[in-house]
């Protein structure tokens, strides 16, 4: 799952279907990307990510029981990995520069 930030357009979802993999990628300078109520900065190298955002959105593109299944269980590694917010309503995600 790649989360796309970009100055002009509000954080998009691609690649849903993978899984075994999340981070964002940013497209231009960071001081200018939109970010919202789903994706917002955590540090210089992470942002915080909607976990119930993730689930709508990869559903909207891949949907599936099977989707579900392997959503949950990406959610529950980060959860071991300390990568959920104490809430555990945010995930941390890696930030790519492109």
């Amino acid at each position: 799952m790649i989360i796309v930030l970009r100055a002009d357009t509000a954080p998009r979802l691609t690649d849903a279907d993978r899984l075994d993999r999340l981070h964002a990628e940013i497209d231009g300078e960071p001081a200018g990307i939109q970010y919202d109520d789903v994706v917002c900065p955590a540090d210089d190298e992470h942002v915080w990510v909607d976990v119930e955002w993730l689930r709508t959105a990869g559903l909207a593109q891949v949907g599936g029981a099977e989707f579900a299944d392997g959503f949950d269980g990406m959610i529950a590694y980060a959860t071991k990995k300390g990568w959920l917010d104490d809430a555990g309503r945010f995930v941390r995600a890696h930030i790519q520069r492109s």
